[in-house]
Order: C-alpha cells, then structure tokens, then sequence
C-alpha cells in the first residue's frame, strides 16, 4: 500500500475488483474521502462489493468502463489485482487507462507471477510461450500506445490461508473475476 502514496482526496479506481475485499482494505487504511471505483462485470462480485464501505460498484467491463470519454483525467491511482490476464482487448483497456488519469497520477499493475493455484500457473505457462520476460507482455503494450514508462517487478509474497475445499467453492460461486463470458 506504501507504494500507492495514497492522499485522502484521491479519486482511486480498482480494474477487476471482484468482492471489493482490496479496495475495502485500501479505503480504511488510506484515510481517502472518496469511495474507490470498483470495475468487475460480475454480478455475484458486485453484489458483495457494493455491501463494503468505501466502495462504489460499477458493473461495466473494462473496455465498457473505459470507452467513457467522461472519465478521461479522472483518477489519481487506477489498480488492477491479478486481473489485466482477462482483458479481452488489452491495447483498449491501457489507452483508456493512460486517458483517465489525472496529471501525477499512475497505474499500477499486480500479478501472480508465481503462485501455487492451478489457475495462476496455466496463465504464467500460456504467458511464457510468448514472451520471454514476464513484464514482456505490458511493456510491448504500454510501448504500442504510445507511452514511454519505466516498468519494473518487484517479487514480494503473501500466504493466503485458503483451504483447497474453499477455492473450489469459490470456483463454483463465480468468485473469480470474469472480464470475458
């Protein structure tokens, strides 16, 4: 969250929010006035987003979200948690990203770059067949629309203590971002 350099009166999007359970977190640790925008076009995901505090739902795509002219400079920090894999049209999302931040602001891409879920290790396999580097595939599109940025990875870790019997259930209840049906 440090590198976030939230203020209380950015304006923050979250890109494939799921449940809000991030942008909840990020909401009552940053002190921020604004609700988060949280982007998902799951219906299941936004019915448990929209009972957090801090989080506004917005049941769009991220290419619907983003072709929205009105947003254009409208966010200090847009996020996207492990979910850039399910943009169905990639160079659409990042250019319209580029469009609604504000002056001073960024985005800032997480992935699961190494994960014991099966669902993460089939898209770093799908991943690494085409590029050799694993930010490869951001940078050629960051570079493709035209903006010249500094990318970098930084490994950290996290334990989610989840039960198999628990992600499958997940899996089951939908509770996996979909960008694509």
């Amino acid at each position: 969250m440090k590198c976030l350099d939230l203020k209380p009166e950015h304006v923050v999007a979250d890109i494939g929010s799921g449940t809000g359970a991030i942008s909840k977190d990020l909401f009552e640790f940053s002190d921020l006035h604004n609700p988060i925008w949280c982007v998902d076009p799951s219906v299941e995901m936004q019915d448990v987003a929209r009972q957090k505090k801090g989080v506004n739902s917005i049941l769009k795509t991220a290419e619907e979200f983003f072709s929205n002219p009105q947003i254009s400079e409208r966010f200090d920090r847009v996020i996207a948690t492990i979910s850039a894999h399910h943009f169905v049209n990639a160079d659409a999302v990042f250019e319209g990203i580029l469009r609604s931040l504000r002056p001073g602001g960024f985005f800032l891409q997480f992935n699961a770059i190494k994960s014991t879920l099966p669902s993460f290790k089939s898209a770093k396999m799908l991943l690494s067949q085409c590029f050799e580097r694993e930010n490869e595939f951001s940078d050629l599109l960051l570079r493709k629309i035209g903006l010249n940025a500094n990318i970098f990875e930084e490994e950290f870790s996290f334990s989610a203590g989840i039960k198999k019997s628990k992600l499958y259930e997940r899996y089951r209840c939908r509770f996996v971002s979909l960008f694509q049906k």
